[in-house]
């Protein structure tokens, strides 16, 4: 027979609070609200939050998992009050939609059902828009594989113009209103002519495309914009576990 030592942390006042914010925040108007949507046991999930009954360090990770905060936070082992949700939020990115060189479509944007958010590094500019995109395809797999995602800034935000060797999202639209979404090289020559490069392994994605002024005899041809920078990267792996995790198997 095997036994277990299980440390438990005194339930503080404070600490008791803090969960109780954290799970407000979080969106659950109740201590059993929260417990059946993460399948806790909830008079001892109940107890935590009334400081009643000592908390075990796994608990407060998983509470903190949940409700997207430090555990060190949780467990008050700093003396900063930070609100949770403000703690939490600007780490993360809605991934909206995916760059796929040579696919036309409708609508650039995923439905809302189809989204999902990553956790990411804290933002150099806070109050510019700040979305994910997933790479399809290999028009610039010499630096993003395909299934990487990209943690982007809107350029329309930011009031900054691009420069050579930074790496932007384009959007091309057709006349007929269709429209691709990629990931490019932002280049200008000595001539002063601007060029968004592929950096791709395979020839049919190889051609760069040249951005140039509007021909006024040709204004219904469609456009091509450069809307975002990209400003870091995430290569998933366990994408078994992703997939499961976005939709967890009904019980």
């Amino acid at each position: 027979m095997y036994y277990y030592i299980v440390y438990c942390l005194p339930m503080t006042d404070e600490m008791a609070d803090r969960l109780r914010k954290a799970r407000i925040a979080a969106g659950y108007e109740s201590a059993s609200a929260a417990a059946r949507a993460y399948g806790w046991n909830a008079p001892a999930y109940t107890h935590h939050e009334n400081g009643t009954r000592g908390i075990t360090v796994e608990a407060a990770k998983r509470y903190a998992r949940a409700f997207r905060v430090n555990p060190g936070w949780l467990l008050a082992l700093d003396k900063v009050e930070v609100a949770p949700a403000e703690a939490s939020r600007e780490r993360i990115v809605e991934v909206t939609g995916s760059v796929a060189a040579g696919v036309w479509r409708e609508t650039t944007e995923w439905p809302q059902s189809d989204r999902f958010e990553i956790v990411v590094g804290p933002s150099p500019f806070p109050k510019a828009r700040r979305f994910g995109l997933r790479v399809d395809g290999h028009s610039m797999d010499q630096v993003f594989a395909p299934g990487t995602l990209l943690d982007c800034l809107s350029i329309f935000d930011l009031g900054i113009e691009p420069a050579s060797g930074d790496l932007v999202i384009v959007e091309r639209q057709r006349a007929d209103g269709m429209r691709e979404l990629t990931v490019k090289e932002f280049q200008r020559d000595d001539d002063g002519r601007t060029w968004l490069l592929p950096r791709s392994t395979k020839p049919e994605f190889q051609a760069p495309i040249e951005v140039g002024l509007p021909d006024p005899d040709h204004d219904d041809d469609g456009y091509v914009q450069v809307i975002a920078f990209v400003i870091g990267s995430y290569q998933p792996h366990a994408s078994r576990l992703l997939r499961m995790a976005r939709n967890p198997i009904p019980e």
